[in-house]
């Protein structure tokens, strides 16, 4: 029963990301440059903020590489800190996805002066940053390493896949309005301080 539900919402993933992309655009040379200058910056920006956040709580050794194996498994980006307080632990997992609303917010303005190739795909790479990670992290990969972000937080938080999934999912489907409407009236959010991780909504009226 549980792998069902778990194929439902990723099917229900997919369809989001369809969503998003659903305006086609034909993908010329310089198209295919920007999308790929896009991720990136998306990738560069997602880093940076475990970088960050590693540094602010005081993390020794702090590292950000890219492309690069570690233990079997293949990372575009990844950070790493050799020593960090335990109660700094999930903020440090959780501030690249930060990172990435805060790359979304400025791509969406971005987009809404100027709908290029590289202010679209760089949509969608932050704008999916969660859910695609956490598909992949758990359903795709059925990962236990902690250096996949979802799987930390899960491992730190006691999150079930199947919850974190559907909060990125939800997550996601927001941001799809946001960009399909025009309308900022509710804006998902992930906050961290030196302690804790916090998700919501903000609704404006």
């Amino acid at each position: 029963m549980g792998a069902k539900k778990s194929i439902k919402r990723i099917g229900l993933a997919g369809l989001t990301l369809l969503l998003m992309t659903s305006q086609s655009w034909a993908m010329g040379i310089s198209d295919f440059f920007q999308a790929g200058s896009a991720y990136i910056t998306h990738v560069v920006a997602h880093e940076t903020g475990h970088n960050a956040m590693a540094h602010m709580v005081g993390g020794r050794d702090v590292q950000m590489d890219f492309f690069q194996q570690r233990s079997g498994s293949f990372f575009v980006g990844i950070s790493s800190v050799g020593e960090i307080e335990k109660k700094s632990v999930l903020p440090f997992r959780a501030a690249g996805l930060v990172s990435s609303n805060h790359t979304f917010d400025l791509a969406l303005s971005s987009y809404r002066a100027r709908p290029s190739t590289y202010n679209k795909a760089l949509l969608f790479f932050s704008g999916t940053d969660f859910l695609w990670y956490s598909v992949w992290s758990f359903y795709i990969k059925g990962s236990n390493d902690p250096g996949y972000d979802p799987v930390g937080i899960s491992q730190e938080t006691g999150l079930s896949a199947e919850v974190i999934v559907s909060v990125a999912l939800f997550q996601t489907a927001l941001n799809a309005f946001r960009v399909y409407s025009g309308h900022d009236s509710y804006m998902p959010y992930i906050a961290v301080d030196d302690e804790r991780m916090n998700v919501g909504v903000r609704m404006r009226f």
